[in-house]
Order: C-alpha cells, then structure tokens, then sequence
C-alpha cells in the first residue's frame, strides 16, 4: 500500500530509563529533536473527569501500554534560534536541495506533521513530512526496524536476534522524533525533590479528554515547566498524549509534541507495517547482536563527557578537537556571541532552552541553565 505520500516502507522509535535525571533527559528531547503542539482545549468547555491524585497519574502513566491507534502528532519548536539559517548555510545547507539526506535542522524552523500508526507493542511506523514530496519514514516490526530517506533513497535496515521478543528502541533507531508518552515517561521516571509534579486543569487533546500534569523545576533552570495531557480512559489511560516545555519569561511553548486532528482507536492494517524497499534505493543492513542491544542505557552520557552539578542544574562538559579547525570556528562566529570567561574569548550559542558555551581549545559546557551558570562552571575548570 502507499505508505504516507512517498511509497511503501514503515518506521520505528522507543526509549530507555535516563541516568542523570530529568534535565538530561530533555537535553537528548532537544538534540533529537524531541519534544512537543501546545496543550489545547480546543472545545467549549474543559471535560469533567473523575478527581485523580498525582501520584494515581504517574501510576498510570507508568502502567500505561501501547495503544492501538492511528493519528497525526504535531511539532512545533519556538527555542528563540534566529540564527537558524545561518547555522545551516554554515554547515552546508539544505540536506533536502544536496540530495545528502535528511537534515534534522529543519526539524528546529517551524512546525512539522508526523502520521503515526501504533499496532501495540511490537509494531509502530511513523511518517516524518519534510517537504511537498519528501519524508522520512520508520518502522518497527517485530525483531526488525527500518528507516527510510526519500531524500536520498536510502533504507537503513536493522536486524535485532531472532529471540522471539521485539527489537527494543536502541541505537540509531531510537529517538528521531519522540512521541508524548516517550518524552513524558523519562521525565516522570526522574521525580525528586529538585521537581514538583502538580495536577492542572483538564482539557480535549485530538477531541480526547485528558489529565493534566505539570512538572516544575525546583531548582534554578531555563526551563519553566513542563506539561504532559494524559489519557483518562479505555485504551488511552495513562498514555500522554500531548507534551508542551515552557521556558522562563516566554509564554509560548518552546518546544511541543502532541496528536492533533483526531485520534482513530484501534489496530491500523497489518499491511501497514510490512516494509517494502522501493524501487532504486540503496538498503544498508545492520545485525544487532544483545551486546549491542543492552548497551549503554538512553540518557546516559557518551563516553568523554561529564557532568557538574545535580538536577535541572546539570552541566554537561568535553572537549572535541574538531572544534578548534578553521571552518568550525568561522560556523561559530556565525551563529554565536563572544564572552569573556577566566581571561579567554568564548563562544556562546543560546536558545530559550538549552545554552552552549565553547572555549578556544575546544572545551564546551552545554545545559538547561543560564549563560551565567556555564560561565561559572568553565571558570571552576570542571
């Protein structure tokens, strides 16, 4: 069958439990582009529910299973990046105009439309609309997972052991673009005392009614709050449905995620997650062996970094060569400011949300915290 406007190949995302709390977990939201249309109530009046405590939400959030459904998730960043265009003529330009592939930048400029199509556990595709004709398209079926590139007709192909049980969201498969109940679930899973979980008003999410829950960061942070609409009943308790991440002293969304339209209950056709590689294109196949597969865990830092601090005051520190060479440091002229830290001229890269500080051996501190706070943090050499 015709699988979303491009031909017939399926597609494929899931998550893992963080390690470093909540902070991280939405700075990998961010750089994957995870994150979230805003809560809307679109009807008259906001539906009447049953009273609920939090911590009955959380439970069922964290019980929830995967529905059966197809529908449409909406993305919509808002991270303040006016040098956006900059960065990607920096870095090459257009993926979409070099044939190169799929440039994720794209996914920080404006709004973007992903069909989804949830078969319960084992079987997911989503359809990633990156132009009139073109999107990238995943599948997951089973053991086996493939991602499509109309840009570049390429499949990539990944082949997990042929156990019986289902190929978990690990590796260069998971996370491309996060649905509501992923991104909801690594932050429900970090609750301590640096985060409070209240319950707001109730509202429709795609003409479903919905809890509200809203995280809010104890500690000093860009983020303002975080908040998540939950299923109330039949196959959608428990499952977050839309996703919205507030940054201080802005009031739209910076980030948002969630179904719009209308949700259609029930398994879609099996058909729709048989992949077919289309005529002409290129299929690179992985085999994931179980030591790649139980590998280091979603969340957890890449080897060479570190982290200082705790909390939503997390900062993640390294240093890469690669950001010493000329062409790199001409990309961050573009795109950055210069500020004086210990003595030496850095480089700092903003956004509602996320601020990155780069020093001139290549150095660089990056968290959900002020320019100030990264500022301190390379001046204490951590």
């Amino acid at each position: 069958m015709q699988f979303g406007r491009i031909g017939s190949w399926r597609g494929v995302t899931a998550s893992k439990r963080a390690r470093y709390g909540a902070p991280a977990v939405v700075l990998v939201a961010v750089a994957a582009g995870a994150a979230v249309p805003s809560i809307s109530g679109a009807a008259a009046s906001p539906p009447t529910l049953p009273a609920l405590s939090v911590e009955q939400l959380v439970a069922d959030v964290a019980q929830a299973k995967a529905p059966a459904l197809s529908g449409t998730l909406t993305w919509s960043p808002n991270l303040g990046l006016s040098a956006l265009s900059t960065l990607q003529s920096e870095l090459g330009g257009s993926s979409a105009s070099t044939g190169s592939g799929f440039d994720p930048l794209t996914l920080l400029s404006g709004s973007s439309k992903v069909n989804v199509w949830l078969g319960g556990p084992k079987e997911e595709r989503l359809a990633l609309i990156t132009g009139p004709s073109s999107e990238v398209d995943l599948v997951r079926n089973a053991n086996q997972a493939w991602i499509w590139d109309s840009t570049n007709q390429r499949v990539e192909h990944f082949v997990g052991p042929a156990s019986g049980s289902s190929l978990p969201g690990t590796g260069p498969v998971a996370g491309l673009v996060p649905t509501p109940q992923q991104v909801a679930s690594r932050v429900l899973s970090k609750i301590s005392l640096t985060t409070s979980v209240t319950e707001g008003p109730a509202v429709y999410v795609a003409g479903q009614p919905a809890y509200q829950l809203v995280v809010t960061p104890k500690e000093p942070s860009t983020v303002s709050s975080i908040s998540i609409a939950v299923g109330s009943s039949g196959p959608l308790l428990g499952v977050p449905l839309q996703v919205a991440v507030y940054a201080r002293g802005v009031t739209l969304p910076a980030l948002e995620l969630g179904f719009t339209g209308s949700l259609n209950l029930g398994a879609p056709s099996a058909s729709e997650f048989n992949f077919v590689a289309p005529p002409g294109s290129k299929v690179v196949t992985h085999q994931l062996g179980l030591a790649m597969m139980g590998g280091q865990p979603f969340g957890s830092l890449p080897t060479g970094l570190g982290a200082s601090g705790t909390g939503w005051a997390t900062v993640v520190h390294g240093t890469s060569s690669s950001l010493t060479s000329a062409s790199a440091q001409a990309a961050l002229a573009a795109v950055t400011t210069p500020v004086q830290v210990a003595g030496e001229q850095a480089r700092l890269f903003s956004t509602y949300l996320l601020n990155v500080l780069v020093m001139p051996n290549g150095r660089f501190y990056a968290g959900f915290v002020t320019p100030s706070a990264l500022e301190a943090a390379a001046s204490q050499g951590a």
